[in-house]
């Protein structure tokens, strides 16, 4: 697969976050660009870090740290931020603690316990995004709106953990944007109550079908893939 045109597609991209952010009342710094990599190799991410991506996304914490460890042999490999996008399980958390940056898919409470576990031992703090559930499919990943005030009370009891913002992917179902907006209602609800370790500066949320009305919403990191890399290939 070529990434020849990742160059002029990131170059959009930015251009187009700009434009939203200041519809929104901010600025471009404002918005931070996660480029999603999952099932794409190393190709996909050198071509992105030519033209100055820094951030990347995965959705498995195995295939990431695999490229974590090859990309860490070169000097293209230093100062790069990974993100765990992909739902945690609780057998991946001690791995997936010490290896990203941030982890967005927080939704259980053993995974807590095992990431401030992992925390305390190896000196790592990563942050973490709650994952809210958005829409009405039962089967979608997240705590519910409803239970979220709660599951940060007890997760933070859990021992040094940060809750830097929430994270959603809207259900494709009904229309984003008025999901986006719930979401960034919760997050001020929640960051107003000054639960000790929930700081919740951010929000996770939009991907390439709607981005522009995550920003909109205030979405202060975006998720990005096929408008940056093209259609993944199916695996």
């Amino acid at each position: 697969m070529s990434y020849e045109s990742v160059g002029e597609r990131l170059a959009e991209v930015r251009e187009r976050v700009a434009q939203a952010a200041r519809r929104s009342g901010r600025g471009e710094r404002d918005v931070t660009v996660v480029a999603v990599t999952k099932k794409l190799g190393l190709d996909a991410v050198l071509a992105a870090v030519e033209y100055g991506q820094m951030d990347f996304g995965e959705n498995y914490v195995q295939e990431a740290v695999d490229k974590m460890r090859e990309l860490g042999q070169s000097t293209c490999g230093t100062g790069l931020r990974w993100h765990l996008l992909g739902r945690l399980q609780s057998n991946k958390a001690a791995v997936a603690a010490r290896s990203f940056a941030v982890l967005h898919a927080v939704d259980s409470l053993s995974a807590v316990r095992t990431i401030a576990r992992a925390a305390r031992e190896h000196g790592v703090a990563p942050e973490v995004f709650l994952e809210i559930k958005l829409g009405g499919d039962d089967q979608r990943g997240g705590v519910t709106p409803q239970s979220a005030e709660g599951f940060l009370r007890e997760a933070v009891l859990a021992g040094p953990i940060q809750f830097g913002g929430l994270m959603a992917v809207a259900d494709p179902a009904i229309p984003a944007r008025p999901q986006f907006a719930a979401l960034r209602d919760l997050r001020d609800r929640l960051a107003g109550l000054d639960i000790p370790g929930a700081l919740l500066a951010h929000l996770s949320m939009g991907m390439s079908g709607d981005f522009e009305d995550a920003i909109a919403e205030g979405a202060t990191v975006v998720r990005l893939g096929t408008v940056i890399f093209g259609k993944r290939p199916a695996r």
